[in-house]
């Protein structure tokens, strides 16, 4: 672990000839974030069912909505990256446009701030009045926007995060809007989109929910998830890694002299060529 931290560390934040090595991988993972996105929200399809859709490909005895997601699902990821890509600014306008291409253009409710209360499923937190929804949302991009000046980018893009699914502005598709907003706000600040898969469900819930009572009623904690997070950023960093070294032909024990590791993952000695 120390040394995959350290492999980690020297690239934070990922260069920019990096980044753009990267762009094909991130956007031919479009299948597995979207199934990873739409797994957490209940969706029965699997990964092979979500890469077949993807290829218009009608699975038999699922539903409809399920097939909408997963087209939705691809056009909204792919339009994350898009905006990424153009460094594109946090705010509002960007946050409709995410949550219409989630849930589908011609829906009623895309990228509409709720005008109803609404309630979480097993959950002990209680969404805000719909009242309150546009001082809120500009209140969040306002914290966020202050978080970017003085905090480390994956303590920023955790806290949009977790922010917007506690504010939960919209009837629906609040949880995959933000796993996407929080991705945005990843690659926009040098690093790599993070993937929760399904497998993490419960336990992604459990932390959101924890954070999202804190210690008292109605304030919120970052803590646990800016870290639980930072598990998952490590993870994604440690697969592009692999794949740069393996895109570049350079074998692990180059790379570790030349982020300063010996092959067996001690420090290397001063005198050393680090060649």
């Amino acid at each position: 672990m120390d040394q995959r931290k350290q492999r980690l560390d020297a690239l934070r934040p990922l260069s920019q000839e990096n980044i753009s090595r990267l762009w094909p991988m991130w956007e031919k993972d479009d299948a597995l974030h979207v199934y990873a996105s739409n797994a957490i929200e209940g969706s029965t399809m699997d990964l092979g069912e979500t890469l077949a859709v993807l290829e218009n490909i009608t699975i038999g005895g699922k539903t409809l909505g399920e097939h909408l997601d997963i087209v939705h699902g691809q056009r909204a990821y792919m339009l994350m990256l898009k905006l990424a890509k153009d460094q594109a600014s946090v705010n509002t306008t960007v946050i409709r446009n995410l949550h219409r291409a989630v849930v589908g253009g011609d829906v009623e409710f895309g990228g509409q701030w709720r005008e109803q209360p609404v309630y979480i499923r097993g959950s002990r937190h209680a969404p805000p009045n719909y009242l309150k929804l546009p001082d809120l949302m500009d209140d969040m991009i306002a914290k966020y926007e202050t978080s970017r000046a003085a905090e480390h980018p994956i303590a920023t893009a955790a806290k949009l995060h977790l922010d917007l699914v506690t504010i939960h502005p919209f009837v629906d598709g609040n949880g995959r809007t933000a796993r996407l907003l929080g991705n945005l706000a990843l690659i926009r600040s040098g690093f790599a989109p993070i993937l929760i898969e399904k497998e993490d469900r419960q336990t992604y819930f459990n932390v959101l929910e924890r954070c999202q009572m804190g210690d008292e009623p109605g304030k919120s904690d970052p803590t646990e998830f800016i870290a639980y997070v930072e598990r998952f950023q490590e993870k994604a960093l440690e697969r592009y890694l692999c794949a740069l070294e393996v895109s570049q032909g350079v074998p692990f024990e180059q790379s570790a002299r030349q982020v300063g590791l010996t092959p067996n993952g001690n420090a290397a000695s001063p005198m050393s060529d680090g060649g």
